[in-house]
């Protein structure tokens, strides 16, 4: 069962799944990153082999919980337009990978999660726990997750958006703490 670290979340998935962090991989920071304009990468890449189809879940995680830096602005209110630029460079450093990783087991994992049947959008967001503000209003997350599902429709049409206290009720095949 892997764990990764991602900033404070810990993901833990479970038998059957291959997860890496995709934005720290040896093909993405030294190739496909280093690229003219650099992309973009979404944090987690994790492949679940069962059950049939295998399912592909590109997910970047975001905690708010605490903030020691103010986010600037357009990273709030343009968070769905972020994730799907992740995602579609993620996708295509994929592509890449299965041909030009040096990494065996990147390669591995690029040509399975580009081989699976299903992709799965997942936005991991942990809510500001201080006052609502016009960066964090009341319904951010609704508001985010309504976003995405427009413009991810090609790849996900039923993105989601998680917290800790709700993966447990998605079915996704990972716990976080």
């Amino acid at each position: 069962m892997p764990r990764l670290q991602v900033d404070t979340l810990s993901f833990d998935f479970g038998a059957g799944v291959n997860a890496q962090l995709y934005d720290r991989s040896q093909h993405y920071t030294t190739v496909w990153n280093a690229s003219p304009g650099g992309k973009k990468a979404v944090d987690v890449v994790a492949v679940q082999s069962m059950p049939p189809p295998s399912t592909t879940w590109l997910i970047e995680a975001k905690d708010f919980r605490v903030i020691t830096n103010p986010p600037r602005p357009c990273n709030i209110g343009r968070l769905a337009q972020l994730v799907t630029d992740k995602v579609n460079d993620t996708l295509a450093g994929l592509a890449d990978a299965t041909s030009h990783a040096s990494e065996p087991g990147e390669k591995a994992i690029a040509a399975s999660a580009l081989a699976s049947g299903v992709k799965r959008v997942v936005l991991h967001l942990e809510p500001h726990t201080g006052p609502h503000t016009a960066l964090f209003p009341t319904a951010f997350a609704a508001n985010v997750l309504q976003q995405l599902r427009q413009l991810v429709r090609s790849i996900d049409a039923n993105p989601l958006v998680l917290n800790i206290a709700s993966t447990s009720r998605a079915g996704v095949p990972w716990n976080v703490s």
